[in-house]
C-alpha cells in the first residue's frame, strides 16, 4: 500500500470515530488537517484563579483572592497536521499544538512527547494514537492535579526551552477564566442535546433538545411542561416561583431558559416584574418620584440627595420633593410619619422588609425626623415670614425671631408692626390670654378719681403701653382708666 492509499485510509477512520472534532483539508497535493483533543477531566475538577484585590482606605496594598469553579469540559488541545508526502513510510506529520490553559512549557513537553510516540512507531499512521494520548494521559503526563492553578498560564519559566511548535492561543490571563467558563457552560449544552431523558413532571421519554435542566441542580424537565408551568406563574405575578418543581429543590430557571419556552409578550412581562422585584429588594435603590419617569435612581447613603439619570430630577429620598439641601422637609410630614409607626410597630421580619426596602440609614433619618417635627410641634412655633422655629421660654407674648428678626404674635402667629408691634394687643378680635374681656364704653367715674384710681393700681402690663398713652390696669375695682380721657376702656378679670 503507497503512503498516499494509507494516508486516505487513516483520515477516513478518523473522520468516522471523531465526526464533529476533526477536519481535513489539502494544501496544494498535501493532506493535511485539523483535529481537537479533549482531555478526560477527574471527578470534581476545578480551576482556580489567585488574584489581587484592588485597594481601597483601609487596605491601600489590595489582598490575594481566590476564585474557584468546578468545571467539567475544558477546551480542546488543537493539534494542527500536515501529512508529507513521503508519510507514514519516512516522515513524521508535521504539526503545532495550541491550547488556551496550557503555558508553553508544557505544550513544549507534549511537542516532545509527541515525536516520541512516532519515533517509538515509525513507519506506522500515528494521528490517532497522538490523540489518544492528548485525551486520556495528558494530564498524568504533565502532572495536573484539581484544582488547576491558572494564574502562571502566560508566565513560564525564564530558562524554560520552548519548542517553536508550542502556541499559547490566549491573549490576556484576564480573558482566560471566562472563557473557560463560557466553553464548558455551551459544552455541556451540547451534550445535553444528545442524550435523551424522563421528565419528572409527565414521565415521558424525550431528546435533550426538547428538555430544560435547571443549571444548580441539574434536575431535567421537558419543554412542555416547563412552558405551561412558566407561563401561569408570569401570568400570576410569581417571578420569584420559577424553582425547579421537585420536592424541596430552590433551583431557579435562569432567564434564557424562561426566554426560550415562552411567549415574547409574556417574556417581557417576565423580564419587567424580575427588574422591578430585583430593584425592590436593593436597599440602595429608590425610584424618581415623578410619575411620567419612575426610572431607578441609585442613592447615596451618605447624604440624602438623589438624581435621576432619566429626567435629571435631583430629589430628597425622605419627602421625594425636589431637593432642598440641610434644610428639613417641610411636606410629606404624614409619610413620614406613618412610616415611623409602620417600623416601631412591626415584627422582627416586617421590620427587615422594610429596611430592605428603604435601607437602615432611611429608616434612622425618617425615625429622627419624625420625632424632631412632633417635639418642634408640641413645643414651638415658625416664624410667620422666614418659617424657622421659635420656641418661647419666658415674657410677654410679642415674639422676636432670631433669624429675619420679624415680630410676631405667640397666641395667633400673626405678624406684627416694626413700628409699633404692641397695637396689636389692643385691638379689636386679636387674640389675647384666657381670662381678659376688653371693651369700650363712655362710663363715669362716679367718685373715683384719678388719685384714687392710682392708688388702686396693682400692676401694669407693658403690652398695653401704646401711642403714647399710659393704661393701667386696676385689679380692684377692676376699671381700666385712660388718663386724660373721658373715654375708658376697660378689661374685667373674672375670678372664679
Amino acid at each position: 500500500m503507497t503512503d498516499q492509499e494509507e494516508q486516505e485510509d487513516e483520515l477516513l477512520a478518523l473522520s468516522s470515530i471523531y465526526e464533529n472534532i476533526l477536519k481535513v483539508h489539502k494544501e496544494g497535493e498535501l493532506n493535511g488537517g485539523e483535529l481537537l483533543a479533549l482531555p478526560v477531566l477527574p471527578d470534581d475538577f476545578c480551576v482556580k484563579v489567585v488574584r489581587k484585590r484592588k485597594g481601597s482606605d483601609k487596605d491601600p496594598a489590595g489582598k490575594m483572592e481566590t476564585e474557584t469553579h468546578h468545571i467539567k469540559y475544558l477546551p480542546p488541545v488543537q493539534l494542527n497536521f500536515l501529512l508529507p508526502a513521503n508519510y507514514p513510510s519516512s516522515s513524521p506529520p508535521e504539526f503545532t499544538l495550541s491550547c488556551k490553559w496550557l503555558n508553553r512549557e508544557q505544550l513544549s513537553k507534549l511537542c516532545e512527547k509527541l515525536d516520541s510516540l512516532w519515533w517509538e512507531n515509525q513507519g506506522c499512521v500515528i494521528l490517532f494514537q497522538w490523540n489518544t494520548f492528548l485525551q486520556d494521559e495528558l494530564f498524568d503526563f504533565l502532572g495536573l492535579t484539581s484544582p488547576l492553578e491558572l494564574a502562571h498560564v502566560l508566565k513560564p519559566k525564564p530558562e524554560s526551552k520552548l519548542d517553536p511548535r508550542a502556541i499559547q492561543e490566549i491573549a490576556s490571563q484576564d480573558q482566560l477564566l471566562p472563557v473557560i467558563i463560557e466553553y464548558n457552560k455551551q459544552e455541556r449544552l451540547n451534550q445535553f442535546e444528545k442524550s435523551s431523558f424522563t421528565c419528572n413532571v409527565c414521565f415521558s421519554e424525550k431528546g435533550g433538545a426538547h428538555c430544560i435542566m435547571f443549571y444548580d441542580c441539574d434536575h431535567v424537565y421537558c419543554n412542555d411542561c416547563m412552558r405551561d408551568y412558566f407561563s401561569v406563574q408570569i401570568q400570576d405575578g410569581n417571578v420569584k416561583a420559577l424553582e425547579c418543581p421537585n420536592d424541596k429543590c430552590e433551583s431557579q430557571a435562569h432567564p434564557t431558559q424562561v426566554k426560550k419556552l415562552v411567549h415574547p409578550d409574556l417574556f417581557l412581562r417576565y423580564d419587567q416584574l424580575l427588574l422591578q422585584t430585583s430593584l425592590d429588594t436593593m436597599s440602595d435603590v429608590t425610584f424618581c418620584p415623578r410619575p411620567v419617569c419612575q426610572a431607578p435612581v441609585l442613592m447615596d447613603r451618605e447624604t440624602t440627595l438623589a438624581s435621576c439619570s432619566a429626567c435629571h430630577l435631583v430629589f430628597c429620598t425622605l419627602c421625594r420633593l425636589v431637593y432642598h439641601g440641610i434644610s428639613p422637609c417641610k411636606l410629606k410630614a404624614d409619610g413620614l410619619l406613618k412610616l415611623r409607626e409602620e417600623y416601631l410597630s412591626a415584627d422582627k421580619a416586617t421590620k427587615k422588609l422594610l429596611e430592605k426596602r428603604y435601607g437602615k440609614v432611611t429608616i434612622q433619618q425618617a425615625l429622627e425626623e419624625s420625632f424632631t417635627n412632633e417635639w418642634l410641634n408640641e413645643h414651638s412655633k415658625q416664624c410667620p415670614s422666614c418659617g424657622a422655629h421659635i420656641q418661647k421660654i419666658d415674657g410677654c407674648n410679642k415674639m422676636t425671631c432670631m433669624k429675619c428678626r420679624a415680630y410676631f404674635c405667640w397666641l395667633c402667629n400673626d405678624s406684627l408692626s416694626r413700628s409699633n408691634p404692641y397695637l396689636h394687643y389692643s385691638t379689636a378680635g386679636s387674640k389675647r390670654p384666657r381670662g381678659w374681656a376688653f371693651g369700650s364704653n363712655l362710663i363715669p367715674l362716679r367718685g373715683h378719681s384719678k388719685h384714687r384710681g392710682i392708688r388702686d393700681l396693682a400692676m401694669i402690663d407693658p403690652a398695653f403701653f401704646h401711642n403714647g398713652l399710659d393704661l393701667f390696669l386696676i385689679l380692684s375695682p377692676v376699671i381700666l382708666v385712660e388718663l386724660g380721657c373721658k373715654v375708658v376702656r376697660w378689661a374685667v378679670w373674672v375670678l372664679k
